[in-house]
Formats: structure tokens, C-alpha cells, sequence
């Protein structure tokens, strides 16, 4: 085989392509990862997943600081929290992940190029280096997982280049802590920053032109989710869009109108409006490779495009444009080339993390899905200032919903909010998928005190309801 062939190449350099080089590599194949950036690991290291959960416990600490007299103790108040400071913990975690990611790369002979890929036709891509050099390279199989950006609506003329206005990606270069911020998008992205920025102390408003915040998750879940919002201090404004955007007189800060007609001063404006996928310049066009109206590549139940031998996956084929999906969508790819696929698994099976404070963790469908299912289901809830644990920690916030089938008396879905939710799903997620029935919560015996203990609870308020 020559030096300049593989049997996969994957384009870009985040968890969808990593995972899918290192799998390919494990099943005895070469396999070439190509990322136009000089370091490895695309948004989820440098602009996504880590710094924003970096933010988020940095957030966290410091607003623990401030609630340690639920613990009887004193100590030294930290009024005010520099943006250096802030962004000090997600810088060192950037760094380390880097190394990791580059590592990871070598142990598992995955030959990787620095440049742009560009894709000359279904068995050829084209690497041009920083220099301008160009090198074409052979594939039997190629892989699109170039992520995605955040989406700028053209026709809204939002003034992003005059320093006040910022998108997720280039939230990291505000210059200075603002004192206020308004977080338009309340999705996964705005709600997350939402809670941080209000959490150290900045007075946030938060828009969204749905009815609700995060409209895709069970309804009782976002609507406590507005309610430990609002608790907080964040303002929220739903059923809104923004009109205006208009610079104050002293140059420090924007006023936003409404089409309500709310008027809101702050320092600074985060955009939070849903992403697009990073497919311009890769000669998607001359494969006749299919994309929506938000850029996303249109793909199968097997990640492929219509050219058989060409797959995308992560943030370029859209919801739900998580880490942890990529990681599982990328591995797929390989193993369904290779041999040893398993069954597809639909967006319901995806545990889905949302790292708000508290956080939101879920698996399965909603109690509105099943409504409109026609399903014979079951609902059990604990609250977690009923749980021991939890008035030990202080985290108090949140509660565990357990949706279950009736009849077959399965668990179809399991719905949290807590400090400690994208850990405490993993109980959730197995027994979803094991389709292990609502009594298992009852009749096993689990660590006491602990916040899983809150699955208990739910089962037997679920049971006591049957009675």
C-alpha cells in the first residue's frame, strides 16, 4: 500500500473523526486523520464541550463559596472574579486535552496531516498545508466530521464585529467581565452560559422567541429548569424575538428592543442561535453530497451520504451535536465499514447532558411523546430536598422523573435535574436500555445515604399512585 494510502481518512480533528481513525486502526486498518488547525481535538477542546464545563465548575465552586454557611463554616468571600481568573481552570484542562488527544493519535498509528481537506472525488483528498503545499491522498472510504459554527442570521443585521456582541465560539476574547449580559437563544448553548455567567455574580437576560426555554426536553423538566433560573436572578423572556440592537452613546453596552416591546440595557450580548455545519470548500459539491438549509449533511441511519462510500457524523449532521454522540457516531462509522456494526440506535437512546447549573441530564422520550404515543405509561418523582444526601451537600435543586410502560412495566425514560445529573444518569441509562422493569428501584438494595437513592423514591411514589 503507498505511503499516501488508506483504507478511511477522516476530516477534521474533534471526537467524531478521532474515534473513527483510532477504531479503524484497532480492526487493522490505516487510517489518516486530516485537521486544517495545527492542534487536535476541533470545538469539543478548544471552544465547546471543555471550556464551557471548565466555565461551569469554576461557576460552580464560586458560587459554592458563597453558600458555605449551609456547612456552618466562614470563609474568605471572593466578591469579585476577574476574567483571567474565570477562564484560568479551562485554559490548563485545554491543554492537557490537547496532549492527550495528540497521544492517543500515536499509540494508535493514526496518521494525521495538518492543512485543509478538500475532497477531490469519492477516493481522493487533497491536503493543502499552511504554506500553501498541496498533497493528494487515496481512500477507500472517507468520513466528514468538521463540526459546526455558530449560526449568524444574515438578515438581522447583528452588529458581532463591534466588540459588544459575541457568538459561543467567540465568547473567549471578551476583554473585560461585564456587570450585565443578555443571552439571546435559550437552547442548550444559552441556557449553559445563562447559568454560569449568573452564578459569578453577572445580571443576565435571557431571550428565547419559543414559548419556553430548552422546548425540547419534558415540559416539567424545562419549566423547573425557568424556575432555578429565575431563582438565580436571570430574567427570561420567552415568546420574544429581538428587533433591535442598538450601541449605547458611551460605547459600553447594547439596548435591545423587542418585538413586545421590552427595552434592556447590558455590557455585553451573547448570540446564541443554533449552529451550522462546516461544509464550505470541501467539494461536497462535486460528489453531489446532499445539505439542509442549516448546512448539516444529510445522512442515513448509518451515517452514510448518498456516495456509499463517503459518511459523515458529529456536529455536521446536526442534533444533537453533542461530545459524547460524536464519540459513539464515529466509532460506528468504522465498525459499519469494517464489519461489526451494531443496530442503529435512535436519538431517544442518546443520553443527553446539558451542563446548566444545576444540570439536566436525560434518556429516553418525554412525557409529551408518550401522551401523544398513545402509551399506558407511568410517572414517578422524587425531589431531592427530600433526600438525605442531598441536605448533607446542599444540593437541593432538582428532582429524578421516572417514566415507565404500564403493562410491560419497562422504564421508558428517565428525566433529571440536580448538581450532579450527567452523573446520575448512567443508572438511568442502563436501565432503559436493559429494559429492566420500575421495580428494580424497589426491590434492590442501594448505598444510603446517596443521591441515587432518589431513583428509589421515584419508584415507590410511581407505585404508591398504582394503589
Amino acid at each position: 500500500m503507498s505511503i499516501n494510502r488508506f483504507d478511511i481518512i477522516a476530516i477534521g480533528g474533534g471526537p467524531a473523526a478521532q474515534k473513527a481513525a483510532i477504531q479503524a486502526t484497532k480492526m487493522g486498518k490505516k487510517a489518516a486523520l486530516i485537521e486544517k488547525d495545527p492542534y487536535l481535538g476541533g470545538g469539543c477542546v478548544h471552544w465547546g464541550t471543555i471550556p464551557s464545563k471548565s466555565l461551569q465548575e469554576t461557576s460552580r465552586f464560586y458560587r459554592n463559596l458563597h453558600l458555605s454557611t449551609v456547612h456552618g463554616l466562614r470563609t474568605p468571600q471572593v466578591n469579585q472574579l476577574s476574567l483571567q481568573e474565570l477562564m484560568h481552570r479551562a485554559s490548563t484542562v485545554i491543554e492537557k486535552e490537547e496532549d492527550v488527544t495528540r497521544e492517543q493519535m500515536i499509540q494508535n498509528r493514526v496518521t494525521t496531516f495538518t492543512g485543509w481537506g478538500k475532497i477531490l472525488d469519492q477516493n481522493h483528498v487533497e491536503v493543502t498545508d499552511a504554506s500553501g503545499r498541496k498533497k493528494v491522498l487515496e481512500t477507500d472510504y472517507i468520513l466528514i466530521a468538521t463540526g459546526s459554527s455558530p449560526r449568524r442570521p444574515a438578515n438581522e443585521n447583528i452588529p458581532f464585529e463591534d466588540g459588544l456582541i459575541y457568538d459561543s465560539d467567540g465568547l473567549f476574547s471578551i476583554a473585560n467581565m461585564p456587570s450585565s449580559i443578555a443571552v439571546v437563544g435559550a437552547g442548550i448553548i444559552g441556557s449553559e452560559y445563562a447559568t454560569i455567567f449568573s452564578h459569578i455574580g453577572i445580571k443576565v437576560h435571557l431571550f428565547d422567541s419559543q414559548d419556553r426555554i430548552l422546548g425540547f426536553l419534558d415540559r416539567e423538566i424545562s419549566e423547573s429548569m425557568s424556575q432555578y433560573m429565575k431563582n438565580a436572578g436571570i430574567e427570561i423572556y420567552t415568546g420574544r424575538s429581538i428587533t433591535k440592537y442598538d450601541k449605547l452613546t458611551d460605547g459600553k453596552g447594547i439596548e435591545l428592543t423587542t418585538d413586545k416591546g421590552d427595552v434592556i440595557q447590558v455590557n455585553q450580548v451573547l448570540i446564541s442561535r443554533g449552529r451550522v455545519g462546516n461544509v464550505e470548500n470541501l467539494g461536497l459539491e462535486t460528489l453531489g453530497v446532499e445539505v439542509n438549509d442549516r448546512k448539516q449533511i444529510v445522512v442515513n441511519e448509518n451515517y452514510q451520504t448518498k456516495v456509499p462510500n463517503v459518511y459523515a457524523c458529529g456536529d455536521v449532521i446536526g442534533f444533537p451535536s453533542l461530545a459524547s454522540v460524536s464519540m459513539y457516531q464515529g466509532q460506528y462509522v468504522a465498525k459499519h465499514i469494517f464489519g461489526g456494526a451494531p443496530h442503529p440506535v435512535t436519538a431517544e437512546e442518546f443520553p443527553i447532558g446539558i451542563y446548566t447549573l444545576p444540570e439536566i441530564a436525560t434518556i429516553g422520550p418525554t412525557e409529551e411523546a408518550l401522551k401523544e404515543r398513545g402509551v399506558d405509561y407511568g410517572v414517578g418523582i422524587a425531589r431531592f430536598d427530600t433526600i438525605t444526601r442531598a441536605q448533607i451537600s446542599g444540593d437541593q435543586d432538582g428532582m429524578v422523573k421516572i417514566l415507565y410502560d404500564k403493562p410491560t412495566r419497562k422504564v421508558l425514560g428517565v428525566h433529571i435535574i440536580s448538581d450532579k445529573a450527567t452523573e446520575l444518569i448512567a443508572l438511568g441509562q442502563c436501565i432503559v436500555s436493559l429494559k429492566a422493569p420500575i421495580e428494580y428501584f424497589t426491590e434492590h438494595i442501594f448505598n444510603y445515604p446517596t443521591m441515587i437513592g432518589a431513583y428509589k423514591n421515584a419508584a415507590f411514589h410511581a407505585l404508591q399512585k398504582e394503589n
